[in-house]
């Protein structure tokens, strides 16, 4: 039944509502109302019948003509009752003796005969009253009153009656239009539900209740389960919504019930939602610093039918974007040096087919010999001394990247870095060599004579990265810039390598600083990092 009503739409169930209260109501009503208007009838005709017995009781022809039952007497009475029933509307009226016989009846046929019904004998002993009882003429009022004569003698009784036939019959024809009143003010109200109703579902998008809840449930769902913080607003500045991943991003110890429909300043400071709602202006991508925590939020003002109705805030914890940066950064450098050694590979490929081809065995085997020889020597010294075979493979390639573009590319490695547990550490340390050696390979790109020297110095606490170019440098106006995210002279869309560095070195606790070259053309970076955050163990979070 439960699961029936359910399914049943909302025009269905408001015209179901509103007809059922409506039918009730109207029903319980009108029966009150048939039930007073038929005692009226039953009130007024007990009355009529009354007043009707006293006239006649007191007619002093009507006592005259009792008093000498002659043939033609009784025929006066007869004639003279039957007028007065018929201008009195009322339905017998029967005149009788002390012996019950009757002197007067609807139906000539029953004059001279006894009164029947039983409740007579009370006005013979001259007793005025009302009675309901069972005559020739079925159930009815039974007014009775005797008839006495001027010696204060009882010489009869007049009975005058009103069958209950005739009053249900006229009560009922008062009720029918009550009853035509229900039906047309039933048709009413379904025609007024169907319009409320395709009215409620037109402010509903011609939703139903049910498709309703289910949105609701899948919305909570989806704010439950996204990444990132959501904080929405009402016009009046008290918080609509907050999901789990808001409270744990700004550390809110309380509970959802406690925040609901507080202030937003309240809860957390210093958000501009308000002002963005007010406003109506949007602010993306703003990194702000809340209750200790740098997030990257959007702000962004709510609009219901080109209305005004709120603001909404999203974000994310800056420190895990940066994460994120890094390792696809990290997955981007891959593919750079996959790509590079791919290239080197094919072009020596196409050297070594042509060597082949042209039978030049010599030049082939001297050829061979320099490839080894070479690769032996580059990967040498970086697998003796990097032990960390992701940070080794990726130095190797940058070997490949620099031969593409015709640099002399040299490492210079003191000490052992041995091998790295913990993944967000080596994409760290990738996201500081890769790009410092990016840059200085876009820095010596248009020179005769290439050269990037590349120093990494492992002591007792500190790792040490030097990292020289012979190109043009850095002026010193651009010195105090270069690490803020977009800054670049470069061009549009970039701005961000040296921005990663600097959060990467942060992350690891290390600090960067510009080497002085002693007037030298180029740029040196150098990089520390404690030994001691490189071998941190990994903490896993459930």
């Amino acid at each position: 039944m439960k699961y029936f009503f359910n399914r049943l739409t909302l025009k269905t169930k408001l015209i179901s509502l509103i007809c059922l209260v409506f039918i009730l109501s109207v029903i319980a009503q009108n029966i009150y109302i048939i039930h007073i208007v038929n005692n009226e009838f039953f009130n007024q005709s007990r009355q009529r019948v009354e007043n009707v017995a006293n006239i006649i009781s007191t007619s002093s022809s009507i006592i005259d003509k009792i008093q000498n039952p002659t043939p033609q007497n009784i025929e006066l009475i007869q004639n003279n009752t039957e007028q007065v029933r018929v201008l009195s509307q009322v339905d017998f009226i029967v005149i009788f003796n002390m012996q019950g016989v009757r002197y007067s009846h609807p139906d000539k046929q029953k004059i001279g005969h006894l009164i029947v019904g039983g409740d007579e004998q009370r006005a013979l002993k001259g007793e005025s009253y009302i009675s309901i009882a069972k005559g020739t003429l079925g159930d009815a009022i039974r007014a009775f009153t005797p008839i006495f004569n001027s010696e204060h003698q009882q010489i009869g009784a007049v009975l005058v009656g009103q069958t209950l036939q005739k009053i249900d019959h006229i009560a009922s024809r008062t009720s029918k239009p009550i009853w035509l009143s229900l039906f047309a003010s039933l048709a009413v109200a379904i025609i007024l539900a169907y319009l409320l109703s395709r009215n409620i579902k037109k402010i509903l998008y011609g939703l139903e209740p049910i498709e309703i809840a289910q949105l609701f449930a899948e919305r909570d769902a989806i704010i439950k389960t996204v990444k990132e913080g959501i904080v929405v607003i009402n016009r009046d500045g008290s918080v609509t919504q907050i999901n789990d991943e808001a409270m744990r991003i700004l550390r809110i110890d309380n509970s959802k019930k406690n925040i609901i429909g507080k202030l937003i300043d309240d809860i957390i400071p210093n958000t501009r939602l308000y002002e963005v709602m007010v406003t109506g202006i949007a602010e993306h991508d703003c990194e702000q610093n809340i209750n200790g925590v740098v997030i990257l939020t959007n702000r962004i003002p709510l609009f219901v039918n080109e209305s005004l109705v709120g603001a909404i805030a999203s974000f994310r914890d800056m420190t895990e974007i940066r994460q994120l940066a890094e390792n696809l950064t990290g997955v981007n450098r891959y593919a750079d040096a996959l790509r590079s050694q791919s290239h080197e590979f094919n072009n020596k490929l196409h050297v070594i087919y042509g060597l082949a081809f042209n039978d030049n065995k010599q030049e082939l085997i001297n050829y061979l010999e320099e490839i080894i020889g070479n690769k032996q020597a580059e990967s040498g010294q970086i697998s003796q001394s990097i032990k960390d075979p992701i940070i080794a493979g990726f130095l190797n390639s940058k070997f490949s990247r620099a031969r593409e573009l015709g640099v002399s590319l040299s490492f210079k490695i003191d000490g052992v870095l041995a091998q790295i547990s913990d993944t967000s550490v080596i994409h760290g340390l990738i996201t500081i060599l890769g790009n410092l050696i990016d840059n200085g390979l876009d820095a010596v790109q248009f020179l005769d004579d290439k050269q990037i020297d590349v120093r990494l110095t492992v002591n007792k606490d500190i790792f040490q990265i030097e990292i020289n170019d012979n190109g043009e440098g850095i002026s010193a106006s651009d010195i105090q810039l270069i690490f803020q995210k977009g800054y670049s002279t470069k061009g549009d869309n970039r701005g961000i390598g040296l921005y990663l560095v600097l959060a990467s070195i942060d992350e690891l606790d290390g600090h960067i600083q510009l080497c002085d070259l002693n007037n030298k053309k180029g740029t040196c970076f150098k990089v520390s990092l404690p030994l001691k955050e490189l071998y941190r163990e990994k903490v896993c979070h459930d």
